[in-house]
């Protein structure tokens, strides 16, 4: 709370819209140059992740991946630890297989070189979130709380645990370690499953009915190309592209005070 005070937001409706996956397909990287909203995460081992340097006033972090679900294209780990790795040598392909096997200092070694190979690409990281909540295992979290702590990066730490599909015992225990960290809290809205039908009324009336308080709306805009058709839930990027991209829902998006996670880090760091 002290950090919204510091930065003039207590009390008042403030978003940060972020753009999860990019660089995992080039139409991801091309629905973020065509909304022009800074923020987002870089999946590091991805193909297109390099592509996203330079941008002028991206505000990208790191998309903290330990699991690679698709079909195609798949990812693989950037470090040796072997507990990250299934028998075709990528992440696991689900969070339940994730949870299983990974070794918690493993993945946190994982997590630094992630971060280190996005300072290599030439982007300069504001944040680190992470992919399918995979770091959201209790000993996984201790250690992406700690990191972020060491580098100066402000880690995404949901305000509203309750309401997320989080296993129920893995809750108090996330809500002792970001208490403890003292790290600024944020309340998540993932949009992943928006109703098809009409997402851009959705968009409409969930953002309106949110009341004051700093959010972290989170979304998967991408390109409807060849190449994203690869991904097998790209109708559901599709639509949060032209959902974002419709008058209405960008008159409400106006309606907060926009917030980046540089402006965060950068608080937290000459604080």
């Amino acid at each position: 709370m002290g950090l919204w005070q510091d930065l003039g937001v207590s009390g008042k409706r403030v978003l940060i819209l972020h753009h999860d996956d990019l660089g995992v397909t080039y139409a991801h990287n091309q629905a973020y140059r065509e909304l022009g909203f800074a923020t987002g995460s870089v999946m590091a081992s991805s193909a297109w992740a390099r592509e996203l340097r330079g941008i002028f006033g991206s505000d990208l972090g790191v998309h903290v991946t330990l699991t690679s679900e698709w079909p195609a294209p798949r990812l693989r780990p950037i470090s040796e630890g072997s507990s990250l790795r299934d028998p075709e040598g990528y992440f696991w392909p689900s969070l339940a297989e994730a949870w299983k096997h990974i070794e918690a200092d493993q993945a946190a070694v994982e997590i630094g070189a992630q971060v280190e190979a996005v300072r290599r690409m030439g982007i300069d990281p504001t944040h680190m979130d992470t992919h399918m909540g995979a770091v959201l295992r209790p000993d996984i979290a201790a250690r992406f709380v700690a990191l972020g702590g060491e580098l100066g990066l402000p880690v995404m730490a949901p305000a509203n645990l309750d309401s997320l599909a989080i296993p129920q015992e893995f809750k108090a225990a996330l809500t002792e370690i970001v208490e403890q960290a003292g790290v600024p809290q944020i309340s998540l809205v993932d949009t992943y499953d928006a109703p098809m039908k009409d997402r851009r009324a959705w968009y409409v009336d969930r953002l309106s009915a949110l009341g004051p308080g700093v959010y972290h709306v989170l979304h998967h805009a991408q390109k409807p190309t060849d190449e994203g058709r690869r991904l097998g839930d790209w109708e559901k990027r599709r639509a949060d592209l032209e959902a974002l991209a419709d008058p209405e829902v960008k008159r409400v998006l106006a309606e907060f005070v926009p917030l980046s996670y540089k402006t965060v880090r950068d608080a937290i760091r000459n604080g």
